[in-house]
């Protein structure tokens, strides 16, 4: 960044897609923070069905892995890694080839 005189200082600070950004870092923030939630939920929810029934859903092992990839598109938009707005924004993410997740006793 080079140095920042006055008249570029308020043009940036007047920048609508800058403060449109704003907003939709606190939107996914917020989003961010629920599905770290859902993912605490779904993980108790695992672990009993572990322990009560000796193994874990399938369905809900690969929906862990879908939320963890929004996740993590959520935080390369919250960094500025990224320009794409994820879900709900763009689909939600499907079972992805690049996260190679190993199952743990899991059932249909």
């Amino acid at each position: 960044m080079t140095g920042l005189n006055e008249e570029d200082l308020k043009k940036h600070v007047k920048d609508k897609d800058t403060w449109l950004r704003f907003i939709y870092l606190v939107v996914f923030g917020v989003a961010f923070y629920l599905s770290i939630l859902l993912t605490f939920a779904a993980s108790i929810f695992q672990f009993l069905a572990k322990l009560f029934g000796g193994s874990a859903f399938a369905g809900l092992s690969e929906f862990g892995g879908n939320l963890a990839t929004y996740q993590g598109q959520v935080t390369r938009y919250l960094t500025f890694a990224s320009d794409e707005k994820p879900f709900p924004f763009a689909p939600f993410p499907a079972k992805s080839a690049d996260v190679s997740v190993p199952q743990v006793g899991t059932r249909e």
